[in-house]
């Protein structure tokens, strides 16, 4: 049988293996160690709370309106509702000295103990509502934490990318990061793929079926963008996402202050934009075939890509 000898084929091999291993797990261990990650995890898991606080929202009031039905038509705030709940419990107690811990206008005041009055509503056992009550509670826990994850997201943002946070707000960045993946990868991305990052469905669905491409993805509810008339919407996100994308890239790879170079300009733009007439476009051709649109992803363009 032969032997092992220090510097055979063998001991080569696996020595190497074990350095391979080595390197491996430092090069996994720095990237989960990385102040993106937890930003990326808390996006995770914010989205996550937010779903399951609205299941239980509905599963609570639809328990609670075999005993008070009207109540979601009164109310509208979500929290509130599952509070009031909470507190009041059987619908004889809406009252309008309760309901003034929830509410300081006259038309509710009035308006929900009239509903509780006049309730088509069932009578419920004390033991029913207790779970009823129990469940909200449940709830109310779960949005608090879900508040509580936000906050630590939008301060882990700030402090990772301090240009781009403040340009894109902190929750849409955390949003964008979340779907590149990592810092270094999103600052990476060209500015047409940020301005689409969100809307994938939309994206896949243009270029399977030639239906009409997505103008934003996260951006649309950037407050320069939102607010804007439908038809100026595609611009304003397209100027803003070139703009991001310099900033991560600030961010990224160097240290200056770059935000307030662009910010006032894009404030005029918006500003602009809001004042600009709608331009409506030549139809096309019947039976012409769709113009074909080149997309961008990850630095390679669709025709480039192989």
């Amino acid at each position: 049988m032969r032997e092992n000898r220090p510097f055979s084929g063998n001991n080569k091999i696996a020595e190497l293996r074990k350095r391979m291993v080595e390197q491996t797990k430092h090069s996994v261990s720095a990237e989960l160690s990385g102040p993106d990650a937890h930003v990326i995890r808390g996006v995770q898991t914010n989205k996550n709370l937010e779903a399951i606080f609205n299941v239980m929202f509905e599963q609570t009031l639809d328990w609670y309106a075999l005993h008070f039905p009207e109540l979601r038509n009164v109310v509208k705030d979500p929290s509130t509702m599952l509070t009031m709940i909470v507190r009041l419990g059987d619908r004889k107690n809406y009252s309008s000295n309760a309901l003034r811990d929830f509410f300081t206008d006259e038309l509710s005041l009035s308006r929900i103990p009239g509903s509780a009055m006049s309730s088509s509503g069932g009578s419920i056992e004390p033991q029913t509502l207790k779970s009823i009550q129990s469940l909200a509670q449940t709830a109310l826990a779960v949005k608090q934490e879900q508040s509580r994850i936000q906050e630590f997201t939008i301060q882990k943002m700030k402090e990772l990318a301090p240009n781009f946070s403040e340009l894109a707000t902190p929750i849409i960045a955390a949003q964008l990061l979340g779907k590149a993946g990592s810092l270094k990868r999103l600052a990476e991305l060209p500015a047409s793929t940020i301005q689409v990052l969100g809307a994938e469905e939309a994206l896949f669905s243009h270029i399977k079926s030639h239906t009409r491409p997505p103008k934003h993805g996260f951006l649309f509810n950037h407050p320069l963008v939102k607010p804007l008339p439908k038809h100026a919407r595609g611009r304003m996100a397209r100027t803003l996402a070139g703009k991001l994308a310099i900033c991560v890239r600030v961010d990224t790879f160097g240290k200056e202050r770059v935000v307030e170079l662009y910010r006032p300009k894009l404030e005029a733009l918006s500003r602009k934009l809001a004042k600009a007439p709608f331009k409506s476009r030549s139809p096309r051709p019947m039976g012409a075939p769709p113009k074909p649109t080149k997309f961008r992803t990850g630095g390679f363009s669709r025709g480039n890509a192989r």
